[in-house]
């Protein structure tokens, strides 16, 4: 009876408002029921399984609450409060998958590149803070990202300024601890990244020398780790599909890394 009541709302195409199979949303649904985020018995203007859905389509399509308020007949200011309650429940019900997820990949060699998530030109202490990217020209933050061989998400790391190198991103989003112990250097599994990460023990290309060209065995070895590297371009590029680490997100910048977060958790869903 519960569940009837719960799915009494569910619309017919899921998988196109929020990239997961229709099977993903209804466990996910169930789950955030279970969590005790969901009441199908009370009265509210968008049912318990749209509920679910205005999180999921905000972080996928990166609509404004505006919008998706007047496609699910609501008000803004109630996509905003379901957004505000249910994403970290969303995050918390997914946590445990991606744990175990994460914990797999990193038996293996992994690959790790970053990429700028915009946030766009907000004049106020955007510049002083280092959120204008001059490689990339654009202000944002720099995430960093570990995949698998087999093109998922692994991890991503907690959000840089845009400004910050690669190598020092690395490190200081929290990725780097995490894979100590699994380089080459230490005995483990190893991982592979550009040139941008030289030092950080991740296995890389060999830059040309000053004046000089590569050896062929040095071109071989580069065409090696190209090979190995393209997997983590898939994984951004999937990551990138959750338009909002793609098309600029809107909010306040303190409150991003828990949108990456829900992000994170749900693109690891999805590819387990």
């Amino acid at each position: 009876m519960i569940t009837q009541k719960i799915f009494a709302d569910r619309p017919s195409r899921v998988e196109t408002m929020t990239g997961l199979t229709s099977d993903q949303v209804d466990r996910l649904v169930l789950d955030v029921y279970a969590a005790g985020d969901l009441d199908p018995s009370g009265r509210r203007a968008v049912g318990p399984y749209r509920s679910v859905l205005v999180v999921l389509l905000y972080l996928r399509h990166n609509l404004s609450q505006a919008l998706i308020a007047e496609l699910f007949g609501c008000s803004q200011p109630t996509v905003s409060r379901l957004i505000g309650r249910l994403m970290p429940t969303i995050t918390t019900v997914l946590t445990p998958n991606a744990e175990r997820v994460a914990t797999n990949h990193l038996r293996s060699t992994v690959r790790v590149d970053g990429f700028i998530a915009p946030t766009g030109d907000r004049r106020v202490g955007t510049y002083k803070s280092g959120m204008y990217s001059g490689k990339r020209h654009r202000c944002g933050f720099n995430l960093q990202v570990i995949g698998s061989c087999f093109g998922t998400l692994t991890l991503t790391g907690k959000p840089q300024p845009g400004s910050m190198h690669d190598a020092k991103a690395w490190h200081e989003s929290g990725l780097a601890a995490r894979l100590e112990g699994h380089l080459h250097a230490d005995g483990g599994p190893g991982g592979y990244g550009d040139t941008a990460y030289t030092g950080t023990g991740l296995c890389v290309p060999d830059r040309k020398p000053k004046g000089q060209t590569l050896t062929e065995s040095a071109r071989d070895y580069n065409r090696m780790i190209a090979s190995q590297r393209a997997s983590v371009e898939r994984v951004i590029a999937h990551l990138k599909n959750w338009r909002l680490l793609a098309t600029g997100y809107r909010g306040l910048l303190d409150r991003f890394p828990t949108f990456l977060d829900a992000i994170t958790k749900l693109e690891v869903y999805r590819t387990s």
